[in-house]
C-alpha cells in the first residue's frame, strides 16, 4: 500500500493511450471536475475578482478538454478563453481559442493574459520543473495566477477504485488518478515551492471539499 508520506511521481497511462481511449478517460475527468464542484469553485474564485460582465483574457494551461475554460465562459460571457495544451489530440476536443504549446516556454508575451490558470497540472512535475512553470505563469499573467491541484490523502487515493462499480470510471482514470494523488501535495510542500520563487507572500492557499484540492490564488505585481 502506498504510504503517501512523500510525493511519488510516476508516468501515467493516459499519455500512451490511443486517441479514442484517451477521449473516454478525459471525459471521466470532466465528470469528476463537475461532480466534485471544481468548476463551481473556480467560477466562485473569479467572481471574487471580476464582475459577471467583465472582459478579461483567461489562459488555461494543460487544458485537456477545455472544460475549465468552458465553465468560466458560461459564467463570464465577455471573457476570452485560451486553451493551451502540448497535445494536439486534446486541443481537437477543447473549446475556446486553442494554442498548441509548451508550458515551460509559453508562446505568449509578458503580461498578455489577465488570468493564468492550471488544474491538476503541477503534480506531474518535480520541484525544479514546477519552479520553471510558476515563473512562466508569473511572466504571462497580468492580474492573477489560479492553480488547482490535489491534496495527498488516503481518502482521495482510494476514491476512484472504490467508486468505480457505481460510476464506471475508465480503467486509466482509476490508475492515473491514484498516481496523481501519490504525486500530489501537502500544504507545507506547496508553501515551500511557492516560497522558492518568491510567490508565497502574494499567495492565498485554500483547501476545497469535496474535490480534495488546493485552490491557490497569486496576485500579480503588475
Amino acid at each position: 500500500m502506498m504510504s503517501l508520506q512523500r510525493r511519488v511521481i510516476e508516468a501515467e497511462i493516459l499519455d500512451s493511450l490511443p486517441d479514442e481511449e484517451a477521449a473516454l478517460n478525459l471525459q471521466d475527468l470532466v465528470r469528476l471536475n463537475r461532480w466534485t464542484l471544481a468548476h463551481r469553485e473556480l467560477v466562485h474564485r473569479l467572481r471574487g475578482i471580476y464582475a459577471s460582465n467583465a472582459s478579461f483574457r483567461f489562459l488555461d494551461i494543460g487544458s485537456a478538454t477545455g472544460d475549465m475554460g468552458a465553465a468560466v465562459q458560461a459564467a463570464f460571457p465577455n471573457a476570452t478563453i485560451f486553451c493551451l495544451d502540448l497535445k494536439l489530440r486534446n486541443l481537437r476536443i477543447s473549446k475556446g481559442l486553442r494554442i498548441q504549446g509548451d508550458a515551460f516556454s509559453l508562446p505568449l508575451a509578458a503580461g498578455s493574459m489577465d488570468v493564468v490558470h492550471c488544474s491538476l497540472f503541477l503534480h506531474h512535475f518535480d520541484h525544479a520543473q514546477c519552479r520553471l512553470l510558476l515563473l512562466e505563469m508569473e511572466r504571462v499573467s497580468r492580474h492573477v495566477i489560479l492553480i488547482q491541484d490535489l491534496f495527498r490523502h488516503w481518502l482521495s487515493y482510494w476514491f476512484l477504485p472504490l467508486t468505480r462499480p457505481f460510476f464506471r470510471w475508465h480503467f486509466a482514470m482509476v490508475s492515473d488518478g491514484q498516481k496523481s494523488v501519490a504525486a500530489a501535495w501537502r500544504r507545507t510542500e506547496l508553501e515551500k515551492l511557492l516560497d522558492s520563487v518568491d510567490l508565497l507572500p502574494r499567495a492565498e492557499i485554500r483547501w476545497h471539499f469535496p474535490s480534495f484540492r488546493y485552490f491557490i490564488a497569486i496576485m500579480a505585481l503588475r
